[in-house]
């Protein structure tokens, strides 16, 4: 007698738009939904529910996502889905207007992976009690099984003139330094290798809870996990590196040296406009020091153009510091103009257009700059993170090296017959360049540990 079939686990589709932060709150979504029998799929295919965690800091990023929930709820209006839930950022964000403009949705739920996911379950008819947020360990990932990100803390207490993320995840809140050490103990017990610090301001942590800045504590606590390899330092504000943090990383073997500084700007004006806190002295000043006690330093940036006000002699200057500075990694977006913001009641606002004229004036800039460094690393040797199991063109295989932060950074692509598999380390040499990309191969004789 044929045994009967096993009852279909519902699907859930759960669909990442936005930074390293949404992709960590759909980690929690998926690890709560999965922990309660349901699968969870980053493909529409045979869904039951979609679940569409959203980015709203920019307004690219906001047509992007309604783009993106148009597109779903046509499908579900063809009967392919019973539920659409838009959660995250643009959400919290905008959830009643949203509410007005897409009936097509069903639920809209703001920055709140545990609410989120037990909003689903009720969706799909199942228990939906939902865990404190510190208790949903991420045991379903949606990073290489290697390499993951650990978020310090949520909100920022910076307050720039530009900036909606208070707006919408509030002010700094700096997470327990036990929770985090539990995490990060169950993500290296299961695979991780490298662990990327994230936070909307990553040098505040501890600040609002204790007073003080705590990451330096943070980062030498989190090199005594024996499983961890490599530690990397993202979204560090200029304003609150301090010489603890600097010393840490200079001589802490497991972190990687390289410090995420987004600038914004270098014009004093402009900073002072944009409440930086800083001034183009000081953010010189700090720039040496880095560069100074952190041997072999790679340093990456972010700027803004087209910020209200900016002359063409101060983007002629920002030009000139990103000349200057050769910087190793540098990222670019044009001033967006949102509401509720101190910048957007400002006046002369720069037409859209220059804006982005600016940008890519910019990046054609530094684009130069990176050839040329990528260039001048042939002949290098240096240990590399696998990236992924099977070549792609050329049989060529992504990797990363301490100077490459996963997702943002340019890869080494590693080639030869005997490569070590996804998550394992090798020791290569680099023997070529293709623009931003180095070409390197395994060095045979040496031995793929971290």
């Amino acid at each position: 007698m044929p045994k009967p079939k096993a009852p279909r686990r519902p699907k859930v589709a759960l669909l990442t738009l936005g930074c390293a932060k949404n992709l960590v709150d759909s980690e929690r979504i998926a690890s709560a939904l999965t922990n309660a029998g349901v699968s969870v799929t980053q493909s529409l295919v045979r869904a039951d529910v979609a679940v569409i965690n959203t980015c709203g800091f920019i307004e690219p990023a906001k047509e992007e996502a309604i783009d993106f929930i148009l597109d779903v709820a046509a499908r579900k209006a063809k009967k392919r889905l019973r539920a659409l839930v838009v959660t995250g950022c643009l959400s919290q964000r905008y959830g009643d207007e949203l509410k007005k403009l897409l009936p097509e949705a069903d639920a809209f739920v703001g920055v709140d992976p545990a609410g989120t996911a037990a909003l689903v379950l009720r969706l799909l008819g199942l228990p939906a009690e939902p865990p404190p947020a510190e208790a949903v360990q991420r045991s379903r990932r949606l990073t290489p099984r290697a390499w993951s990100y650990l978020p310090i803390s949520y909100g920022c207490d910076n307050r720039c003139a530009y900036c909606a993320i208070p707006l919408i995840r509030g002010p700094l809140c700096s997470r327990p330094m036990a929770a985090l050490m539990e995490e990060a103990r169950y993500l290296a017990g299961h695979g991780v290798r490298e662990l990327n610090v994230i936070a909307q301001d990553t040098s505040s942590y501890g600040v609002d809870t204790e007073g003080r800045p705590l990451l330096h504590d943070l980062l030498k606590e989190l090199c005594q996990i024996e499983a961890l390899a490599w530690l990397r330092l993202l979204y560090v504000h200029p304003a609150h590196v301090y010489d603890e943090l600097i010393a840490v990383i200079a001589g802490e073997d497991k972190i990687c040296p390289y410090v995420d500084l987004p600038l914004q700007h270098i014009s004093d004006r402009i900073l002072e406009m944009m409440g930086r806190k800083v001034t183009r002295r000081q953010v010189e000043q700090l720039i040496a020091r880095l560069r100074d006690r952190i041997p072999g330093l790679t340093l990456r940036t972010t700027f803004m153009t087209g910020f209200p006000g900016e002359t063409d002699a101060e983007f002629e200057e920002l030009l000139q510091f990103v000349r200057d500075v050769r910087f190793d990694r540098a990222g670019c977006f044009a001033y967006s103009t949102e509401e509720g913001t101190r910048a957007a009641e400002l006046p002369d606002q720069i037409p859209p257009r220059v804006r982005e004229e600016r940008c890519g004036v910019l990046m054609s800039t530094q684009q130069e700059i990176a050839f040329e460094l990528a260039a001048a690393r042939v002949g290098e040797r240096t240990l590399v993170l696998m990236e992924a199991e099977e070549p792609g063109e050329d049989d060529l295989r992504p990797a990363r090296s301490r100077r490459e932060a996963p997702e943002v950074d340019p890869v080494i692509y590693v080639a030869g017959d005997d490569v070590p598999q996804a998550g394992e380390f090798a020791h290569v040499r680099i023997v070529g360049s293709a623009g931003y990309d180095c070409i390197a191969e395994v060095l045979p004789e040496a031995t793929n540990e971290a």
